[in-house]
C-alpha cells in the first residue's frame, strides 16, 4: 500500500473522529443553546409586561414622600422638637408605612436588567431586588418558572456531569504522568540496588518474576483494557453501559478472592496479552482495579477548585461594581452560588448583568461537579460514622444472637 493511500485512510480516519465527537457534543450545546434562548424569551416578555405598564404606584409614594416633608415642616416649626426628635419621628414613619414596592420603577425593565431577573427566577436565587407588580407580570413569572427551573436544572446536571468527566480525566492523566516521572528520577535507593541482591527479574513486556514459577503483571487499568478494543467498543451502545458498570464495580469492590486469576476465555481481554513465557503457567491479576479507587479526584482538590472559582469571581466582580468593597464580593458569590440569595448585596450595573449571569450559571454547574465528584466520599464517611457510633449496639445484637 502505498503512501498515499495510507495518509488518505489516516486522513478519513481522522475526520470520522471528528464527526463522531462534535455529534456527542451536540446534545450538551443545545441544552446550554436552549436555556440562552430561554432566557432572552423571558428577558423580552417581562421587558413588554413589567416596563411597557405605567407605575401604579407612583402617585402612593409621591403622595407619602409629601407626607414625610410636611413631618419635617410641622415638627420645624415646633420649637418643642429637636432635631434628634425630628429624625425619630421620620424613621418611625418610614418604618410604619414605607413599601419596598414603590422603588419597581418601569425604567429598570430593560433587556440586560430582565434577563438577570429571568437568571435570579430559574436559578433559584431570588435576590428579591427587583420582581414584578402586574398582575400579567406574576402569572408569567409562575408559567416562566415553572418550566425554567427544570431546564436549569437539567443544564446544572449535564455540564456538570461533562466536569466531573473531565476533571476525572485530567486528574488520572497527571497522576500517571507524575507515576511515570517518580519512576524515572534517581533515589539513592536504586543506585544502592545490585542486580544480585534482587529476588526478582523484569521481563521486556514489563512483566514481573520472581525466583519460583510465577509470573505476576503489575495491576491493569480497565480503562487501558477496554481502550484496545476500540473497535468493539463502538459497535453497539450496550458494551458502553457494561463498561460503565463494570468500572463502578472495579472502583467500589475489592475483587476478593483466595487465589490467583487463571487464563480463561471467558475474558476476550486476556487472550490479546502477551503469551507467557515458557516454563510458566499461571498470570497473578491481584489487584485488578485497586488503583480505580486511588484515582478518585481527592476531595481537597475539589474543594480548592471551588473556593479558586469564588476567589476569582471576588476579584473580578468590584471591576465593576462599585458598591462591592472588603469581603462583599466573596461573600456575595458565595451566597450566589449556594442559592441561598439573601439580597442584602446585589448587583447594581446594568450593563454587566449578562455577564454576571453568565457568572453565576458557570459556578453553579462547578458546584454540581463538586458534589458529584465528592458525593461517594460523603456518603462513605457517613457509613463508617454510622458504624462507629452504633457499633456496641450491633455487637450487644451479634453476642445476643449468638446465644440464642
Amino acid at each position: 500500500m502505498s503512501v498515499s493511500v495510507k495518509r488518505g485512510i489516516s486522513v478519513k480516519n481522522e475526520s470520522r473522529k471528528c464527526r463522531a465527537r462534535f455529534w456527542k457534543l451536540v446534545p450538551h450545546l443545545s441544552l446550554c443553546l436552549s436555556l440562552v434562548a430561554y432566557a432572552a424569551l423571558g428577558a423580552l416578555m417581562f421587558q413588554q409586561i413589567e416596563g411597557g405598564s405605567p407605575s401604579i404606584s407612583r402617585v402612593e409614594y409621591h403622595k407619602f414622600l409629601g407626607q414625610i416633608v410636611a413631618t419635617v415642616q410641622n415638627c420645624t416649626d415646633n420649637s418643642s422638637y429637636t432635631y434628634q426628635d425630628i429624625v425619630l419621628k421620620v424613621e418611625k414613619k418610614m418604618q410604619m408605612e414605607f413599601k419596598s414596592i414603590w422603588l419597581q420603577r418601569p425604567e429598570r425593565w430593560t433587556f440586560f436588567g430582565s434577563m438577570f431577573f429571568c437568571c435570579t427566577v430559574f436559578t433559584t436565587v431570588g435576590y428579591g431586588e427587583i420582581y414584578p407588580v402586574t398582575l400579567y407580570g406574576k402569572v408569567v413569572c409562575v408559567l416562566y418558572a415553572m418550566v425554567g427551573i427544570p431546564l436549569m436544572l437539567l443544564v446544572i446536571l449535564d455540564v456538570g456531569d461533562f466536569l466531573a468527566m473531565m476533571m476525572s480525566k485530567a486528574y488520572v492523566y497527571i497522576h500517571n504522568l507524575c507515576k511515570v516521572f517518580r519512576s524515572h528520577t534517581w533515589s539513592p535507593s536504586k543506585a544502592h540496588r545490585r542486580p544480585g541482591d534482587l529476588s526478582q527479574r523484569a521481563l521486556e513486556d514489563g512483566t514481573i518474576v520472581f525466583s519460583h514459577d510465577v509470573v505476576v503483571r503489575e495491576p491493569l487499568d480497565i480503562r487501558q483494557v477496554l481502550h484496545s478494543q476500540a473497535d468493539v467498543k463502538h459497535k453497539s451502545t450496550e458494551l458502553q453501559y457494561n463498561k460503565e458498570i463494570f468500572e463502578k464495580i472495579l472502583a467500589r469492590e475489592n475483587l476478593l478472592r483466595r487465589g490467583p486469576l487463571l487464563r480463561t476465555l471467558s475474558c476476550p481481554e486476556l487472550e490479546r496479552m502477551p503469551s507467557l513465557p515458557q516454563g510458566y503457567a499461571i498470570w497473578d491479576f491481584t489487584g485488578l482495579g485497586d488503583g480505580m479507587e486511588m484515582l478518585d479526584v481527592p476531595f481537597v482538590l475539589i474543594l480548592f477548585i471551588v473556593f479558586a472559582y469564588i476567589f476569582f469571581g471576588g476579584l473580578i466582580l468590584p471591576l465593576w461594581e462599585d458598591e462591592f468593597k472588603g469581603f462583599d464580593p466573596y461573600y456575595f458569590c458565595f451566597i450566589t452560588l449556594t442559592t441561598i440569595g439573601f439580597g442584602d448585596i446585589v448587583p447594581n450595573h446594568p450593563n454587566y448583568f449578562m455577564i454576571t449571569s453568565l457568572f453565576i450559571i458557570v459556578g453553579m454547574a462547578i458546584m454540581s461537579m463538586a458534589f458529584k465528584l465528592s458525593q461517594t466520599r460523603i456518603v462513605s464517611l457517613y457509613q463508617r460514622f454510622i458504624k462507629f457510633i452504633s457499633r456496641g449496639n450491633i455487637d450487644t445484637f451479634k453476642n445476643a444472637a449468638s446465644d440464642q
